[in-house]
């Protein structure tokens, strides 16, 4: 069977990119479309990947937007003034959003149609692709490995497991603190305080209350040394390969809110390792059968954090359930090829209805 769809990616070297390159070079593999690829001419440090879309032999073709921004922040400025340069400043057919809520829809440019993406985390494409044009993403893979912050990027098997809970349940955090004087808007100084001092007292009363059950602390850098010292995890526990392993080891996994109230990376790392999941509640709307209480529990406080752990510990099938769902989840939706074909498939069922 010939491929369906015919794909032109705009590349640009990005860690927020990469779970949709790892989608489009694994349906290639598949044959279910066509790729092709050239240079950007967009802003290197905005993670937006431009996409040129062809449906078997139309001639029309589409064009798409995939937007892995942390948040409503395309420029420096307030969220209205974001959301106005959203709507005067993309031209383009349809527009598929990381963090993505229903207000955005009333700021879509005209004759544009916007949709969530889903949740996404940062690992590494698994196949190489034929260049057409004049870059090749084996190129700039390499360049964007050696810019990581990562000592390295890891498959996106790396991350996942079954839902099988180990027979003693433990607990996990593992977050960072934000220089508040690294910005210059002051409500995202703001931001950075507020979401530094709710991480550092759920961290403690996660030690005091959990004990050895709890597994966590703060990542070290300059910021954290000189603020909460005490609180630095174990350099062999924020090494990335410990990381996910440990990710494993851990029934309950809990994540806070990011940066410009985005759902952060490690919330899709738990859903790939069918982790019962804890978390701040999300601002921002995944697509298909996702919902709290169902994938994950919300929290607002450091209480009502430590009351949603008892709730999970004191009723293993509830929390065997969640990883059962979450599996399911991962495997339907975020899961990089299925990610993309579903945008893909989004594309093909709004032009026939």
């Amino acid at each position: 069977m010939n491929p369906i769809f015919h794909c032109e990616l705009e590349y640009i070297s990005s860690q927020h990119l990469n779970q949709l390159y790892d989608g489009f070079l694994k349906l290639e593999k598949k044959k279910i479309i066509t790729l092709s690829i050239k240079k950007s001419t967009g802003d290197p440090t905005k993670p937006l990947l431009k996409v040129i879309l062809k449906i078997n032999n139309s001639k029309k073709q589409w064009i798409l937007y995939y937007d892995t921004l942390d948040g409503l922040n395309w420029i420096h400025g307030s969220t209205e003034e974001n959301l106005l340069y959203f709507q005067n400043n993309f031209n383009c057919d349809y527009y598929f959003k990381r963090s993505f809520n229903k207000d955005i829809v009333k700021y879509a440019p005209k004759m544009c149609k916007v949709f969530p993406l889903g949740l996404n985390y940062n690992i590494e494409p698994k196949y190489s692709i034929n260049p057409i044009s004049i870059v090749t993403v084996k190129k700039h893979l390499k360049e964007l490995i050696r810019e990581s912050s990562h000592k390295s990027l890891f498959y996106s098997s790396d991350f996942e497991f079954p839902p099988i809970p180990n027979k003693k349940t433990k607990i996990f955090f593992l977050t960072r603190l934000w220089d508040p004087d690294k910005v210059s808007l002051s409500s995202s100084k703001k931001e950075r305080k507020e979401m530094n001092q709710f991480r550092i007292n759920c961290i403690k009363r996660c030690r005091k209350e959990f004990g050895e059950l709890f597994t966590g602390g703060l990542q070290k850098n300059e910021f954290t040394v000189q603020n909460a010292k005490e609180l630095i995890a174990p350099s062999n526990l924020t090494n990335r390969i410990n990381f996910i392993k440990t990710t494993k080891e851990h029934n309950i996994c809990i994540t806070t809110t990011g940066l410009h109230s985005s759902t952060g990376w490690k919330f899709g790392e738990y859903m790939a390792a069918s982790r019962a999941i804890i978390s701040e509640p999300l601002l921002y709307d995944a697509p298909g059968d996702f919902s709290c209480d169902k994938n994950y529990y919300e929290f607002n406080s450091e209480d009502e954090l430590i009351e949603k752990i008892y709730k999970l510990l004191n009723n293993r099938d509830k929390m065997n359930e969640m990883m059962h769902n979450n599996f399911n989840y991962y495997n339907n939706y975020l899961k990089s090829e299925n990610l993309i074909l579903n945008t893909l498939m989004t594309v093909y069922y709004e032009q026939n209805k």
